[in-house]
């Protein structure tokens, strides 16, 4: 059985998020501020968890087509962007939606993809249902590092000229729409500062980005290991960072809030979900949608991600790519983020000690430099 929420515990708990002090976004430091470094030690570690990412190396899967006597749209495959790409892969899939006769919906799948093309249905006007198999702050999408930047999406031999310009179309929609939530704490979206740190130095300039480098301001590749830390070549920018655990909770509020229905409930098989009682299904079923709808192509990848205490200091991540490996850092409101792991074809969900070591000893290197 369904088990609604209520609506009234959500809208008290979004309220109190919004007035809570501690999720304003920080100062907007400037570019090249003093980077603080991060506190990195094993007493220091709150907890570590493994997501797993639901990877096609052709790119997502967004197209309609009729089920029996059902409009049937795909929304899913997005790999490691689900946060960055949501706002505009939603878009389309609300616009797929259109075409069905009737102002049913059901959603399948209450990750932010699930959310987000929820919420677009429920302002145009639909009658929304969302069933998820997990519900935040137990979903996929809460395990995120949400830094707005594609990660983890297609195979480069894999995709053609059509997918590319639909993933450029798609990433830049997206972007615009979180712009809309940048620096309100009831969202948690606010602008960092990234470095990538490269140990070789090189003049070469920054790489121009698929989705556009413009979404990146202050973009600039410097060699200057004094102010750097030691480090060849850094590029820099500034990026959206997105705090799921707050961004998911305030989508469940609003779309509550407009009408629309949020439910926990596992679908094991494809004939469960033909039995639902809507005009028009949309298949935001993240690995899921594999089983249900019949796609091989769909696999996990696996990534690991350390949180330590919180450094209100902190205002910046980085990316190193040490050993062939990535280590990551990533500021939330409430922790450290460490991360960098990467395993195609691996659904396993329990914590690699070796690699959280990795993680610690990685990170801590990089913060001694910064030091």
């Amino acid at each position: 059985m369904a088990h609604f929420l209520n609506r009234r515990r959500v809208m008290t708990t979004g309220a109190a998020a919004f007035a809570a002090p501690h999720l304003l976004p920080p100062k907007a430091s400037a570019i090249d501020d003093p980077y603080a470094p991060v506190k990195v030690s094993a007493d220091r570690v709150m907890r570590t968890v493994v997501g797993l990412r639901p990877y096609r190396p052709t790119g997502f899967v967004l197209k309609r087509e009729r089920i029996g006597r059902r409009t049937v749209v795909h929304n899913y495959g997005h790999g490691g962007c689900g946060v960055t790409l949501s706002w505009g892969c939603a878009q389309r899939a609300a616009a797929l939606a259109a075409a069905a006769d009737g102002r049913r919906a059901v959603v399948l799948g209450a990750g932010v993809m699930g959310l987000t093309t929820a919420m677009l249905l429920v302002r145009q006007g639909y009658q929304v249902t969302v069933y998820g198999a997990d519900l935040p702050p137990h979903t996929t999408s809460n395990i995120a590092g949400a830094f707005w930047q594609p990660s983890t999406l297609y195979d480069e031999a894999k995709v053609d000229d059509a997918f590319m310009a639909a993933f450029r179309d798609v990433a830049r929609a997206s972007h615009r729409a979180f712009l809309h939530y940048v620096n309100n704490p009831y969202y948690g979206v606010w602008w960092i500062r990234l470095l990538e740190l490269e140990k070789q130095a090189s003049s070469a300039p920054a790489a121009e980005r698929p989705e556009g480098s413009d979404l990146y301001p202050g973009a600039a590749a410097v060699s200057d290991p004094t102010r750097y830390f030691g480090y060849g070549r850094v590029v820099r920018y500034r990026s959206l960072m997105i705090d799921p655990d707050i961004f998911l909770f305030a989508l469940m509020r609003d779309i509550e809030s407009a009408g629309g229905r949020i439910a926990q409930r596992r679908f094991e098989r494809t004939g469960e979900v033909a039995d639902l009682d809507c005009d028009v299904l949309i298949n935001c079923a993240g690995l899921g949608a594999g089983a249900l709808f019949g796609d091989d192509e769909l696999s996990p990848v696996s990534g690991q991600l350390t949180h330590l205490l919180p450094q209100p200091e902190i205002d910046y991540g980085y990316v190193e790519i040490r050993d062939g490996k990535e280590l990551y850092m990533l500021p939330r409101r409430g922790a450290i983020l460490l991360g960098g792991s990467r395993k195609y074809g691996d659904g396993e969900t329990a914590v690699d000690p070796e690699e959280r070591t990795r993680m610690l000893t990685g990170h801590a290197d990089i913060a001694a430099r910064m030091a």
